[in-house]
């Protein structure tokens, strides 16, 4: 007669020898990706801030006339603009290491941050197409 006794199958063991396979985890790439936005930031607020372009007006005589970016409103905002986005990079990549060791917090933080980037993302597009508008002519 054939036994009845499972335990024999492979099937029905209840110990595996491989574990379960980890979730992949994006924080380490979230903090790359907000700490290029902070240098991304940065170097755009130093090259305006620095540049140093004269340009010549052609009246009777030509005259070398300084092109500074505080002459400009667009570029003002645009300054405005980038200094805040670095501001919040700083901010959100100091959260996101704080966070990767608190595996806790990492979901309710993640969620956070979708929202922030929600709010943060229209604001730098305003002040880039301010600009656009501004010369585009």
């Amino acid at each position: 007669m054939a036994s009845t006794d499972k335990h024999g199958d492979t099937e029905y063991r209840t110990s595996s020898s491989t574990p379960a396979p980890a979730g992949v985890d994006y924080f380490k790439f979230d903090v790359i990706l907000r700490f290029v936005l902070f240098a991304a930031s940065l170097v755009a607020v130093v090259v305006i801030v620095t540049g140093n372009q004269t340009e010549v007006i052609l009246v009777p005589q030509p005259v070398p006339w300084p092109a500074k970016f505080r002459y400009t409103p667009a570029f003002v905002y645009f300054v405005a603009a980038l200094s805040v986005t670095g501001l919040y990079s700083i901010i959100t990549t100091l959260a996101s290491l704080f966070a990767s060791n608190k595996p806790a917090l990492k979901t309710k933080l993640l969620l956070y941050f979708i929202l922030w980037d929600a709010v943060i993302n229209p604001i730098n597009r305003f002040f880039h197409l301010a600009i656009h508008l501004l010369f585009s002519n």
